[in-house]
């Protein structure tokens, strides 16, 4: 039985898939016409199983954009918003979200070790089972996140954390 759950192709994820520039600046343009027009219009920005390693993406406007499984290490997305975004199984170790906004953004299983968090809004964000291992939360946001099974979390990187 365990073989053939190896071998079922349904149970396997998907290759990471490459963007070339034009094809990422096409997703958001889509996404911030999605936005504009209340869904109407344009196409809700589609980067899971991306390849954004090492990419800026500050100031993005990725508001409930799918970034699930995205591969984002030490990416720039200082000042981004991702307001409800899907950010599960995100891998973002060292990225920057200095002041983003994740407020209700599900970030569940992602993993933002020494991710720079500083003063980033995660208010009633999802972080049930987020790597936060060696994570700074100087000034950040988390009244109402959901914290309990947060991984690597510290009472040190919450001392300086906005709690209530």
């Amino acid at each position: 039985m365990r073989r053939q759950e190896r071998e079922d192709p349904s149970k396997a994820r998907p290759v990471l898939r490459e963007l070339p520039e034009d094809q990422l600046k096409q997703i958001l343009a889509d996404h911030r016409v999605w936005l504009e027009s209340d869904g109407q219009r344009g196409l809700k920005g589609n980067l899971s199983h991306a390849q954004l390693q090492g990419l800026s993406l500050w100031s993005a406007d990725l508001r409930e954009a799918d970034l699930s499984y995205a591969r984002l290490q030490g990416a720039d997305l200082d000042h981004a918003r991702l307001r409800g975004a899907n950010l599960r199984h995100a891998q973002m170790e060292g990225a920057s979200l200095w002041q983003a906004s994740l407020r209700g953004a599900d970030l569940s299983f992602a993993g933002l070790q020494r991710a720079k968090l500083d003063h980033a809004d995660f208010s009633g964000a999802n972080l049930h089972k987020t790597d936060l291992a060696g994570a700074s939360l100087w000034g950040a946001q988390l009244s109402g996140a959901r914290l309990g099974d947060a991984v690597g979390l510290t009472d040190d990187q919450l001392k300086n954390a906005h709690l209530a």
